[in-house]
Formats: C-alpha cells, structure tokens, sequence
C-alpha cells in the first residue's frame, strides 16, 4: 500500500535528524549536570561543556567578523574621502607615440611614454606616464595628481574598499574559529591523555584481583 510505503520512507529522513537532536540534548545534559548518570566521569562532563563553548563560539563569530569588516570599510572609506580631497585628474598631453605591439603575458598592458600637464594653473609639468601601446603623440590621457602637481595613485575605488572589508571580516572569522578548534582540541587532548593515566593507574590496582593474581605481600604469597 502506498501508505505502508512512504511512512518508513519519511522515518528513514528523519532518523538522522532525531538522532542529533537527542545527542544534542544528551550533551547539553551533560554539560549542565544534569544527566545524573553515574558512569559520567568529570572529564565526560568537561568536554561536554567544550562542545557547548565551541558551537556557541562558531555561531557568535560573525558578530565581530562583520563589525571588523564594518571598521574596514568605514577606515576606507575615509582614506578615499581623504584622497579625493588632496588628489585631482588632469589630463596630461603625449608628447610622443607610444610603441606598438601586442602585450604578452605575465607583461604590463601599458607603456611609459613622456607627457605634460598643468597644475596649479600656470604650472607645467613633464613626466612619464603610463598609457597603451600605439597611442598617438598629442593624444589625452587621464591622470591623477597631487597637490604639488606631482603624479599620484588614483584614490582607491568602492569595488576595492568593499573587497578589502570583506577580507577583513573572513579573516577575523578564520581566526576566530581557528582559535576555537584548536582550543578545544588542545583541551580534549590533555585530558585524553589524562584520563589514560588514571585508567594505567586504577588498573594496575584492580587487575591483579580482577584476574585472580595475588600480588606479595607481606607474607612472602
């Protein structure tokens, strides 16, 4: 029947997804105390906690990532606004015909070639600036200067604030998590290995009775 059909089929999904709830829970029990099983040692209880603290911590860390990538951009932001305002576009006149040829790869796409501009007004000034292959003597090309009149790098774009600010934040959230794993791996390790020292220790004592062997004792048996 097509009922007795889709329901195992509906149960199978969902087995997955109860059994982590209910590891989930059984963890958090553990965590808090509150399990009152007799066989959880101290160190069952403690890496249960560091299992809360990591899950709390991965989830909690955009919180800063985003607010660092926030101060990113607004740093930026205010370095381009700071730019705009010491720096100008001119237009700068070829003084010759820049090489013809095709770029390879792994080359510059532009060519150096000398040219002038003004600025301040009255002010004339000679230098090499970038252009592309072929281009013509005379011809006008974009540049950014500063306020001596100077060549200066163009003030950086909003595509290149936005991607700096979104490096910032995955950064600080790979940071973050990174800190976090390797804490509580760290954590559980040391008490890995001391919960295999007390195991040697406790059954070096039970073993001799539990198998039957006697160690000497004072009476020489």
């Amino acid at each position: 029947m097509a009922d007795g059909t889709a329901q195992p089929h509906r149960d199978g999904k969902r087995r997955p997804v109860r059994t982590a709830l209910r590891r989930s829970a059984l963890c958090a029990r553990q965590a808090c105390g509150t399990d009152r099983n007799p066989l959880c040692r101290r160190s069952d209880r403690t890496r249960a906690r560091l299992l809360v603290l990591l899950v709390t911590l991965l989830l909690l860390a955009p919180l800063p990532a985003l607010l660092i990538g926030g101060l990113a951009y607004q740093q930026g932001r205010h370095t381009a606004e700071v730019q705009l305002a010491q720096r100008r576009q001119v237009a700068a006149v070829t003084l010759a015909s820049a090489p013809k040829g095709q770029a390879r790869i792994g080359q510059q796409s532009e060519v150096p070639v000398a040219a002038r501009w003004s600025l301040p007004p009255g002010h004339s000034h000679t230098g090499q600036v970038l252009v592309a292959p072929g281009t013509a003597a005379g011809a006008r090309v974009p540049l950014w200067v500063d306020a001596s009149g100077q060549p200066a790098r163009a003030p950086r774009s909003s595509a290149d604030i936005t991607a700096d600010a979104w490096f910032a934040a995955a950064g600080t959230l790979a940071a973050i998590a990174s800190f976090a794993v390797t804490g509580v791996a760290l954590t559980r390790r040391s008490l890995d290995r001391r919960d295999d020292l007390a195991w040697t220790r406790q059954w070096a004592e039970v073993e001799p009775e539990w198998s039957g062997r006697r160690p000497h004792g004072i009476d020489g048996r």
